[in-house]
């Protein structure tokens, strides 16, 4: 499956996501630089509402310590994909999983792999 994917925005704040990320569903992915000046994809998920559930990666309320702390210490990014049906999005992320192996990830999302076009 061929999905399309934003360009891949090297500042993960709020004003960069208020401007460019839409409020449809989709999935997402989550991107720290490493001090080799590699980026690896630390996080990835899906959201019927990609701009709120990326500002509140952002927020005080981030429950996620690892992304938390990822957000707080170092250069993010972030890069997405719409994407309106969400069993279509749990499959790209479990794809997307299997890939990246992130380290922030709360374990393996389980389910049928949908393999995409990777960023």
């Amino acid at each position: 499956m061929k999905i399309h994917w934003s360009a891949f925005h090297r500042d993960f704040t709020v004003d960069e996501v208020r401007e460019y990320v839409p409020t449809e569903g989709g999935v997402y992915l989550l991107w720290v630089r490493m001090k080799n000046r590699k980026w690896r994809c630390f996080y990835l998920g899906e959201a019927d509402h990609l701009e709120k559930r990326l500002l509140k990666h952002l927020s005080g309320e981030e429950e996620n310590t690892c992304i938390a702390e990822q957000v707080a210490e170092f250069l993010c990014g972030f890069e997405y994909a719409r994407v309106d049906d969400p069993e279509t999005r749990k499959g790209i992320v479990k794809f997307l999983y299997n890939r990246y192996q992130p380290h922030c990830c709360n374990g393996d999302p389980g389910g049928e792999p949908i393999k995409v076009n990777p960023p």
